[in-house]
Order: C-alpha cells, then sequence, then structure tokens
C-alpha cells in the first residue's frame, strides 16, 4: 500500500499525470514523487492531518476573498504553507503551486515558467497575469491568517 503524500514545506509543486496508474506527480526538493491520489485528495489529505479539511479551507478562503473559483488553500497556515491553483481545478493542466516556493514567475511564448527558489522551475499552461492574479489573492489570504502577527490586531480569521 503506497504511504499518503502530506505537503510539507518542501513541496513546490503537484500536478496531474497522464498516467494510468498514477494520478499525481508531486516535486519536493531535488525529486519527483508520484501518487495514486489526485492532487485534490493529497491537498485534503495534507489539510486533515494540520487541522480542517478541504472543504473547510475553501469556505473561509471564499469569504475572505469573496469570490468561489481558483481558491488558494492555506495548507498550514501556522507552518506558511500555502498552495494555489494555476487555472481551474477541473482543468487536467492545473497545476498547484506552493506560494512560500516561488521566487518569480514570467511569460514565455504561450505559457509561464514559474521559478523556484532552489532554482529549478517549471512552465504552466496559463498567462502570466493569471498566475500574477493567483499568487496576489494566495498573499491576501496570507495576510489575513497573519494580521495579529503583522499589525497587532484583527483576528486570525475573518
Amino acid at each position: 500500500m503506497e504511504r499518503l503524500y502530506i505537503i510539507s514545506s518542501d513541496t513546490k509543486a503537484i500536478m496531474r499525470t497522464a498516467s494510468s496508474y498514477y494520478r499525481s506527480k508531486v516535486l519536493e526538493g531535488n525529486e519527483d514523487k508520484f501518487s495514486i491520489k489526485s492532487p485534490e485528495q493529497i491537498i485534503d489529505n495534507s489539510c486533515l492531518l494540520y487541522g480542517a479539511d478541504l472543504k473547510g479551507r475553501k469556505q473561509a478562503v471564499r469569504k475572505i476573498l469573496s469570490t468561489t473559483s481558483k481558491l488558494p488553500v492555506p495548507i498550514s497556515p501556522t507552518r506558511g504553507v500555502f498552495m494555489f491553483p494555476t487555472s481551474s481545478t477541473k482543468n487536467k493542466d492545473c497545476v498547484w503551486i506552493a506560494f512560500h516556493q516561488v521566487k518569480f514567475y514570467e511569460q514565455r511564448a504561450d505559457r509561464t515558467y514559474i521559478g523556484f527558489f532552489d532554482d529549478t522551475g517549471i512552465y504552466v499552461n496559463a498567462s502570466e497575469n493569471s498566475i500574477d492574479a493567483q499568487y496576489k489573492r494566495t498573499s491576501q489570504v496570507i495576510v489575513h491568517y497573519n494580521r495579529r502577527i503583522l499589525f497587532g490586531f484583527g483576528s486570525d480569521m475573518y
């Protein structure tokens, strides 16, 4: 039986695979890991380990951002682990990116290259503007969760 993959601060990205057996490829450190679980199952299981289910995390983010689509997910807010999707989660090209791993992103032809702090990177099928919007939305969520620490006032949630 496969060990369940849990998202950590070393996780850079999670994407679907074309394999008939493995459903996800996880970029972690210098290696690629494969899982029979979908990216959303990995995210849900990781959220549960850190204290809430994916549904609950999405409800909180929906309220913070006042939107329902392409929601970033606080995997472990206390550890600073937040993931954001590059497109609709129903899209087969959707890649989940770890916010804290992103060094830069830039348009290259019809795709966007996302560079990580370890000097690796990946191409995603999304525009730079779309990635920029997702990155900024995730920043809003991070600030919301850390308002008391950053500014000394406000609640950590609503």
